[in-house]
């Protein structure tokens, strides 16, 4: 049978969509879409492909584990690919699976039976015994042991390879550092979980919470955070922890000494085994020798997860004799022996108090509910988008309705549903207002899209959001200037536009509340050095739609101005569309923008008010010079430099062509030492990696090689 043309546009969108939520969440760990609708979107996909073969590709997300690593740390392949799970939602999920094994088993290749087989097909041997286990909320590491010692730890990456993140392991006191092993092997790999722990969470975020810093959304990410973090000081004070599920052996290992374990054969050993070893393995597993048991254990632990002192999102119920494990095989992108089913979406019931419109840098009118605050998922949640306008009549919510919330995914709050039969006497109907709520202007919604905008490029909300963009730390990083100061500003009529920022005078900054005439010209000073900010920290101020710092950083390579790049997106979008990793609505974004016609005198007042609005001459000389040189080459930078910051001379070796890396190791190429370079210095220094100090990088970002280059 062959698909349709709206099957193969499908098929297509859905590869699309799955892709740009992948890199969001693995390399950017920045989620943009909520696991559930993530697996709905995969599992709708993966049956098109199983439907009709010839809408599978290579690139396809159901053909791959996940993102690609990012570039803070070195890359490393798996000995052994770590695979993700295939996912299940239903009890109908977990008897397909467990009756897919038992086909595997008896010589079948798994394929479903026709309807009306189901009683006929092959149950396979008595042995389809199982183990479950909590299937922890955190994030998979790959731990390697050579002769006992821990040698290196991985994250998951894309399943191939993923980032050695070896230091900050070291710091989760449950990780040994030796093994309890008399004889151990040459080399062993253990996988498991890394979590923080419910209590820990809610101290780091009280922490942040009197800091005045953002909080972290849920454990895992704060997980996750913790793990790429570049001070391992840092990631131990956060106290993670580690449950260790399988261990990869040497396949002729026997241990020498009577004490050690013998290598298991089962995946119930092997959790022995790892006890064994020294390795904390979550006290929660079981053994289950029948299909019953096993949904058994599955719904005791839907309930009874709410007391564990961590979060956990489903349970994993693998095969339990390693030989069959070995015999049912894998897939490309998941073992074929393990399936991770996941609890229903924890919900609650409040009560809406109102529905606000909320207008941001793009204009773009988001309206958020807000309702009695409820505990879900551990932490107390009040709000929640609403999405668009569409969402909003969809849901037909009425001010004082009885609503049901959850966390999809324990992650990101959503309004499911009204409970009308609650619905007050006389109620409001909440719908999206047609006049912007901060200027006045009428609100426009193009035909087919769902977003609702104010263009109003006066508008006090999108000034207020565009300013903080332009002055954030990864734009212009504007030191002196905070939100307070901003609206300030906006309301005394100070500042109109970006380029007013450099319009201000200093005795009129001096009176403003909270300032003086120190802050007002330590303020003025940093305004003017911020325009000596490279390209794509300019270009990522600027505030484009879907143009984000990484985004930013592939478009300056590409086009070396702001010249160059509008005239792309105007008169040639292909040139935008051709670059990977960039797709239309990066293009059609930037033609909207530089066809505004404020933006165009925004760029002309930034060029008369001395912005380079691309490449400086000395940027472009380093980047030529260099290129040949430093591309490909893994920089690694530490202690403080004389005159750079660590991210200007990380901006400088990028946009030569270099990376950068948080951990030195035997593909490193350079070590950038300063003042006080600690362990790095040293670790370098026995690995015979050459070292720079500022000069030395600075000569060889201006094309003087390795010659120019001096060691400290």
């Amino acid at each position: 049978m062959t698909p349709s043309s709206d099957q193969r546009r499908r098929a297509e969108e859905l590869r699309r969509l799955l892709q740009q939520a992948a890199h969001a969440y693995y390399v950017l760990d920045a989620p943009v879409l909520e696991d559930a609708v993530y697996d709905q979107l995969f599992r709708e996909l993966e049956a098109l492909e199983r439907a009709f073969p010839e809408l599978r590709s290579l690139d396809s997300p159901t053909q791959r584990v996940g993102g690609a690593p990012a570039e803070s740390f070195p890359t490393v392949a798996h000995r052994v690919p770590l695979f993700s799970l295939k996912n299940g939602f239903h009890r109908a999920d977990l008897e397909d699976w467990h009756e897919r094994l038992g086909r595997l088993l008896s010589g079948g290749r798994g394929e479903r039976p026709a309807p009306g087989d189901r009683a006929s097909a092959p149950q396979g041997p008595s042995s389809l015994a199982l183990v479950g286990e909590l299937k922890i909320d955190g994030n998979a590491l790959a731990l390697s042991y050579a002769n006992g010692v821990l040698a290196r730890a991985a994250t998951r990456g894309d399943g191939e390879r993923g980032e050695e993140i070896t230091p900050n392991v070291r710091t989760i006191q449950t990780v040994p550092l030796r093994l309890t092993l008399e004889s151990p092997p040459d080399w062993l790999e253990v996988r498991g979980e890394t979590l923080l722990p419910n209590a820990t969470f809610a101290r780091l975020n009280a922490e942040r919470e009197a800091r005045g810093e953002p909080l972290f959304a849920n454990p895992r990410n704060a997980c996750a955070g913790t793990l790429r973090q570049l001070d391992p000081k840092v990631v131990a004070d956060r106290q993670l922890a580690f449950f260790a599920y399988t261990v990869h052996l040497p396949p002729d290992w026997r241990p020498r000494s009577a004490r050690d374990p013998a290598p298991p054969r089962t995946q119930w050993e092997a959790l022995e085994w790892l006890k064994a070893a020294g390795f904390q393995v979550n006290p929660n597993a079981a053994l289950l020798p029948t299909l019953a048991e096993a949904e058994a254990f599955f719904a005791a632990w839907e309930e009874g997860r709410k007391a564990l002192p961590y979060a956990t999102d489903g349970v994993v119920l693998k095969l339990n004799d390693l030989a069959l494990q070995a015999e049912c095989g894998s897939t490309e992108t998941h073992p074929r022996w393990a399936l991770a089913l996941k609890y229903a979406p924890e919900e609650a019931s409040s009560r809406l108090l109102r529905v606000v419109a909320q207008v941001g840098l793009t204009g773009k009118v988001t309206p958020v509910a807000e309702f009695e605050p409820v505990l879900l998922a551990g932490t107390t949640v009040s709000r929640a988008t609403l999405h668009n306008a569409d969402r909003l009549a969809e849901l037909d919510l009425h001010l004082g309705d009885t609503i049901v919330v959850r966390k999809a995914g324990e992650i990101i709050p959503q309004v499911v549903r009204a409970q009308p039969q609650l619905r007050p006497l006389a109620a409001v109907r909440v719908e999206l207002p047609e006049m912007c709520p901060e200027c006045g202007s009428a609100l426009v919604r193009e035909e087919g899209e769902a977003a609702t905008l104010c263009v109003n490029s006066s508008c006090p909300a999108i000034l207020l959001a565009s300013l903080r963009r332009w002055v954030s730390k990864g734009a212009l990083d504007v030191e002196g200037i905070g939100s307070s100061l901003i609206e300030q500003l906006v309301e005394k009529g100070l500042v109109r536009s970006i380029a007013d920022l450099y319009r201000l005078d200093g005795a009129v900054l001096a009176s403003l509340e909270r300032m003086g005439e120190k802050s007002a010209a330590n303020l003025l000073d940093s305004l003017e050095a911020s325009k000596r900010q490279p390209w794509p920290r300019q270009l990522y101020g600027l505030g484009v739609h879907h143009v984000g710092e990484v985004n930013a950083k592939t478009l300056a390579k590409t086009f070396a101005s702001a010249a160059a790049l509008r005239h792309a997106a105007l008169a040639e979008p292909e040139a935008i569309t051709a670059i990977f990793s960039l797709g239309a609505e990066v293009s059609q974004s930037l033609r909207q923008w530089f066809a505004t016609p404020a933006n165009q005198r925004l760029l002309e007042e930034l060029a008369t008010l001395g912005f380079a609005l691309g490449q400086t001459e000395e940027e472009e000389a380093a980047s030529n010079a260099g290129s040949s040189a430093l591309a490909g080459k893994t920089f690694v930078l530490t202690g403080t430099l004389p005159t750079l910051s660590r991210r200007q001379a990380q901006e400088r070796i990028e946009a030569a062509g270099g990376k950068v890396s948080g951990s030195v190791s035997g593909k490193t190429h350079y070590l950038v030492a300063g003042e006080e370079a600690g362990g790095k210095l040293e670790k370098a220094r026995s690995l015979a990696v050459p070292i720079l100090d500022e000069a030395g990088l600075l000569d060889l970002l201006a094309g003087g090689g390795e010659r120019g280059a001096r060691a400290t």
